[in-house]
């Protein structure tokens, strides 16, 4: 069960697989969910490897699942728990994406919270047998605000912990989270309330917990250019990291990618994680341009290295 206190690696698709998890969870993270798993996908072409590949480095973990029908969700669920053995199943309410969207999914079933209700129901007694307790990952609404109705339908359905992104799905990640209903949010719940939403540094960190007095904290685009704010959170202190300690970061990320995917598919996927991590540190835009643009694998490493050479700090 969450913990009072714990700060959250939030699942972002494309960048927290299980390289990037460990990381986060070597800095401090206390809790890590995988990326965003179609439930159909699984019924129709079994468990995907790259996706779903998780160590106990990881622990406690969530299983993510989405999809639009409560038995499929259900079945798939039990497959996972069965092969995989997750600390939770969660399932995702939340996704904004339009592609899951047209899915009648994620973001989507927002609009109608008794079938929410209805899905993590027939999750949690199908996980009966196998002792693994389903948590929810929602939003506010889909347009209007039914915060308070949707929470009502997963706590009577059996769920153990809800997340809660503080804006809509229409939002997106557009305007300001609303911190306030997180802690209106956590006034009616009988499980453990999760914040997300605009936590930027180590200090939104704290201030969502006096401000909300959730249970835990949720970092999700914030961790990508500064996995270290795990770190600086737990210590109390910001954390200056140069263009050689982040291009380490970077290697080793690579190292851990090799084990669920090949090093020519690793190396492809790591550019987008190479331009998060120097997001914001100064002279380093051409740097990332002349990294990004390596042909091969043995050429990125190559130029991550060189990287390493320079020595340039936040100011």
């Amino acid at each position: 069960m969450v913990k009072k206190g714990e700060v959250i690696l939030a699942p972002m698709a494309s960048y927290t697989h299980s390289a990037f998890r460990r990381l986060c969870r070597a800095l401090g993270a206390d809790r890590t969910y995988t990326e965003l798993i179609s439930a159909v996908g699984i019924l129709r072409n079994g468990i995907p490897q790259k996706l779903s590949y998780f160590t106990d480095e990881e622990r406690p973990i969530h299983y993510q699942l989405f999809g639009s029908n409560p038995e499929e969700i259900a079945k798939a669920a039990v497959i996972v728990a069965e092969n995989l053995r997750p600390d939770f199943i969660d399932i995702n309410f939340g996704c904004s994406v339009p592609k899951v969207l047209r899915t009648k999914a994620a973001g989507y079933m927002l609009q109608c919270p008794p079938m929410m209700g209805e899905v993590v129901r027939e999750t949690v007694e199908a996980l009966r047998p196998y002792g693994i307790p389903v948590s929810a990952k929602i939003r506010l609404g889909f347009e209007e605000d039914r915060a308070e109705e949707i929470v009502e339908e997963l706590q009577k359905a059996g769920v153990s912990v809800i997340a809660v992104h503080a804006r809509t799905a229409k939002q997106g990640f557009s305007g300001q989270a609303n911190w306030k209903r997180i802690k209106d949010i956590k006034k009616i719940a009988s499980v453990p309330v999760i914040g997300s939403g605009d936590v930027k540094t180590w200090r939104d960190i704290e201030r969502m917990f006096e401000e909300t007095e959730c249970d835990g904290v949720m970092v999700g685009r914030a961790a990508l250019s500064n996995p270290w704010i795990f770190q600086e959170y737990k210590e109390k202190r910001d954390i200056k990291k140069g263009i050689s300690e982040r291009m380490d970061f970077i290697l080793r990320e690579l190292e851990l990618m090799w084990e669920f995917m090949s090093r020519e598919k690793a190396c492809a996927e790591i550019k987008s994680q190479i331009v998060q991590i120097l997001k914001g540190v100064p002279g380093a835009k051409e740097l990332k341009t002349y990294i990004v643009r390596a042909k091969n694998c043995e050429e990125l490493i190559k130029r991550v290295e060189e990287a390493k050479e320079r020595e340039l700090l936040y100011t």
